[in-house]
């Protein structure tokens, strides 16, 4: 109880930090962790809080852009971004939280160790692992960005680099993380709010990021050097069982809730009128009789049917809201899961990239889904799962490789579930499953990206800025 005690007063600790600072921007260039003798330990959870308050709020919108969520309330900060009107503080908070905190805390907490603790690799490990996850992050949302030459105060106009190189070089990282984490040495434990010191499952963390990054490049350049890779991380330990997951938990405790479940206790009374089911992902669902629906969506009113809302429409009327299930104080930042892995590993195996049996990796990944609800509300109970396990829905086995991949394609939709980034990416990655035309919207396609902003075009005679919207990204195919 006392460990808990200190881990959630460190974690209200580095909220305190996030938003006090935001209250007065001329701090912006003073380091608050330069003295040397700051213990690497204290810096990590407001680098986790950085990073998943962007993830959680500003980045909420992306499950429009995936549609797996459709607003239904007719506010502007809904409005505007389900139509692909993207403001310039998204971005720009964003790229702030990323760069000018998560990624220069990381930075620090490395030099700390190496000034004061050399012998202590598995922090670099787990500060390595973070920064593969924060960079993969930002490509996700821009493409091009900095990462060779970023976070260096030898330079202060650092070089935009291609989206390829950046992912290379996330695998590159990931592949120093486990270096470093692969033998028993001093490691953040107590204020670890992911995985509370394990080195096992930071390990597994740092080889999933990798082989997501390989996916990504193998999706458009499947070179015999990134086949090699997948192969061969494909056999390492990675994050394959629902215990395993990477993720930030919020809890009932003041302070620390899940912001989004802020929104609706501030501004709804407790009661979620503001996020509706996207039809894609619940016709997908119905279609077959999903388990799951009853843990992410409410009945629409007066029925027993689960009713997607289309985009751009904002009415709650008829349609079924995300349910409580999911918007609760304690629902967790999912970094990385088990059904996603699972998945990328049956496709590498479909496409010839990895060994294995493709349909065990895919069971696999349905299962991990279904018991990530164990013990929460809304789990699925035991004969659900048995049912649908054993449903044709439940097996690839049988079908030509197009059809094994699209239903591949169509779970890991499904299993992403309030995961925004990671949705609307492998909905650019593979174009599964179809998706609507917003009404109003301002592209004819779904948007593609976010643009850099603008105060870096303005600082960095180097930035690359590409304001189309509909611009792919370069690991679409």
């Amino acid at each position: 109880m006392k460990k808990q005690f200190k881990k959630v007063a460190i974690f209200l600790m580095a909220i305190a930090t996030v938003f006090t600072s935001c209250e007065d921007i001329t701090d912006i260039n003073t380091d608050p962790f330069a003295a040397n003798e700051v213990n690497p330990s204290l810096l990590l959870p407001s680098i986790l809080v950085s990073m998943s308050a962007n993830r959680t709020v500003e980045l909420n919108a992306m499950n429009f852009h995936a549609q797996q969520w459709s607003a239904s309330a007719a506010f502007g900060v809904f409005v505007n971004p389900e139509r692909y009107v993207i403001g310039p503080n998204t971005p720009n908070n964003v790229w702030i939280a990323h760069y000018n905190s998560a990624l220069k805390e990381l930075s620090q907490m490395k030099k700390l160790v190496a000034a004061n603790n050399p012998t202590a690799t598995n922090i670099i490990g787990q500060a390595e692992t973070l920064e593969a996850f924060a960079y993969l992050n930002l490509t996700q949302i821009y493409g091009q960005i900095p990462m060779s030459e970023a976070i260096q105060a030898e330079f202060p106009s650092p070089i935009f680099d291609t989206q390829e190189q950046v992912l290379n070089q996330i695998v590159t990282r990931a592949e120093s993380a486990v270096n470093n984490l692969s033998s028993t040495t001093t490691i953040i434990e107590g204020s670890d709010l992911i995985y509370g010191g394990s080195r096992d499952n930071w390990i597994r963390f740092a080889n999933s990021l990798k082989l997501k990054a390989l996916m990504l490049l193998a999706n458009k350049n499947p070179t015999t050097e990134v086949i090699a890779k997948i192969s061969a991380v494909a056999s390492q330990p990675l994050i394959v069982n629902a215990n395993q997951t990477a993720k930030l938990d919020y809890s009932t405790n003041v302070g620390n809730e899940n912001p989004v479940w802020r929104t609706i206790d501030r501004f709804g009374g407790g009661v979620n009128s503001f996020w509706a089911a996207g039809v894609p992902l619940v016709d997908l669902m119905n279609a077959s009789n999903d388990p799951r629906r009853a843990t992410y969506f409410d009945f629409a009113p007066g029925t027993t049917n689960y009713v997607g809302l289309d985009q751009g429409r904002f009415s709650t009327a008829g349609v079924s809201q995300i349910s409580l299930n999911i918007i609760r104080k304690e629902m967790p930042d999912i970094y990385l899961n088990a059904s996603e892995v699972n998945f990328y590993l049956a496709e590498a195996v479909l496409e010839g990239w990895a060994s294995g049996d493709a349909n065990a990796y895919y069971r696999a990944g349905i299962q991990a889904s279904l018991d990530f609800y164990d013990g929460k509300p809304g789990a699925i109970s035991s004969s659900d799962k048995s049912t649908f396990m054993s449903s044709s829905r439940a097996t690839i086995t049988g079908l030509a490789k197009d059809a094994a991949l699209k239903m591949i394609h169509e779970e890991i939709y499904i299993g992403n579930f309030t995961r925004p980034i990671e949705s609307w990416t492998n909905w650019r990655r593979n174009k599964v499953p179809a998706l609507q035309t917003p009404v109003g919207a301002e592209l004819s396609t779904t948007i593609r990206r976010y643009t850099v902003p603008l105060s870096e075009g303005s600082s960095n005679p180097n930035a690359v800025i590409n304001s189309n919207l509909a611009d792919p990204m370069w690991f679409e195919k």
